[in-house]
């Protein structure tokens, strides 16, 4: 069977935040559960942006070529991001995914990005069925998790400065880099 591909926009925390969110479900008392899994690495931890699709053996070159191209319009400012809540997203067989998200003061750079980038998709020739309808940032702590009430954290926050477009091996736990774009102020600073 050939291996399945997803491309996608990430952003990702610097390494002590990723660290921090990776601890956040160890520290919460959650009832045990027998078919949770193990939390995602920290290292692994990522918000998506756009999902540009699943492939099987490997992403034609012509859709990497697309999204290379949209990535290359994408102008946009560095911005602060910050989630303070854990939720639990439903699954069909009460198990689903344990998430870090947060309110909209927090979020709203990262909405921009997302929105900056949909558009510069649209753009470089994605069709717009491609293009997420509905986007609610977070950080999947962990894939299949019991359910639970949300809880408030202390703020995960970090600056963005980058974006990156990135070939996701599933199942194997393998992201390979394709490509990483960095945020630019509008405005340079002044010399005094």
């Amino acid at each position: 069977m050939l291996q399945r591909h997803d491309l996608y926009f990430f952003v990702c925390p610097p390494r002590h935040v990723a660290e921090r969110a990776f601890g956040l479900l160890n520290g919460l008392e959650l009832t045990p559960c027998p078919w949770r899994a193990a939390p995602m690495p920290a290292a692994r931890l990522h918000i998506t942006l756009e999902k540009l699709g699943q492939f099987r053996g490997a992403i034609p070159p012509d859709t990497v070529d697309k999204a290379l191209a949209a990535a290359n319009y994408v102008a946009f400012e560095p911005f602060d991001v910050a989630f303070d809540r854990v939720e639990y997203s439903g699954g069909v067989d009460g198990c689903g995914m344990a998430w870090l998200t947060g309110r909209s003061w927090g979020l709203r750079g990262i909405r921009g990005l997302e929105h900056t980038l949909a558009h510069a998709m649209l753009r470089a020739g994605f069709p717009e069925s491609q293009i997420r309808t509905h986007f609610h940032p977070h950080v999947t702590l962990n894939y299949r998790h019991e359910p639970f009430d949300w809880c408030a954290v202390a703020p995960l926050a970090w600056r963005v400065n980058q974006f990156m477009l990135v070939d996701s091996w599933y199942g194997l736990g393998r992201h390979d880099l394709l490509g990483c774009w960095s945020l630019s102020p509008r405005q340079l600073p002044l010399p005094w």
